[in-house]
């Protein structure tokens, strides 16, 4: 595959999660229980940066999250506090490139692609995580957690967890579909 043909792919990718997260945002309007108050919501966003991790490696998996990463904080317009930049959105996103040792550890099969979403939503988890903790603790008391750590995992736990099985199911079904020859 050309550079350019590889750049134009990721491209669409990243644009395609943006139109994902849009469309889950709108969803959850009807469906409130997918969206949390300080932002987070259940979605199939992930999936297109997976599946570029998936398909050309660590390195455009990050290039791939981190530029929808910095779009999404333009279409959220919510930057609580300047270091969430970081922790919610660069960090966070751009973790989901290191999807790509699913396919390295397990190769190009189902296996591999649902270990590497595994991966890289835990490390997307980790991300938030340390941002609830750092950025968001004094929130806590207000949802009756005494521990900030524990407020933490379970506000992020709420949505990251079921958008991990989410893509791990459509992304298992689609498999056929994304599989390539080369990495």
């Amino acid at each position: 595959m050309s550079r350019t043909n590889l750049i134009t792919e990721v491209a669409v990718f990243v644009a395609f999660a943006l139109v994902l997260e849009v469309f889950f945002t709108a969803l959850s309007i009807f469906i409130p229980i997918l969206q949390l108050p300080y932002g987070g919501r259940i979605s199939l966003a992930m999936l297109p940066l997976f599946i570029v991790s998936h398909r050309h490696g660590i390195k455009w998996g990050i290039y791939a999250g981190v530029s929808y990463g910095l779009l999404n904080l333009m279409l959220d317009a919510k930057l609580y506090h300047w270091a969430s930049l970081f922790t919610d959105y660069v960090f966070a996103f751009g973790v989901l490139g290191l999807s790509a040792f699913g396919r390295k550890l397990l190769g190009d099969t189902k296996a591999g692609l649902i270990v590497g979403i595994g991966i890289g939503s835990l490390l997307r988890l980790f991300s938030h995580f340390v941002s609830g903790v750092l950025l968001f603790g004094g929130y806590a008391g207000d949802y009756g957690f005494e521990n900030v750590y524990w407020y933490s995992f379970v506000y992020n736990s709420y949505y990251v967890l079921p958008s991990m099985i989410l893509c791990m199911i459509v992304g298992a079904a689609l498999l056929n579909r994304i599989r390539t020859s080369k990495m």
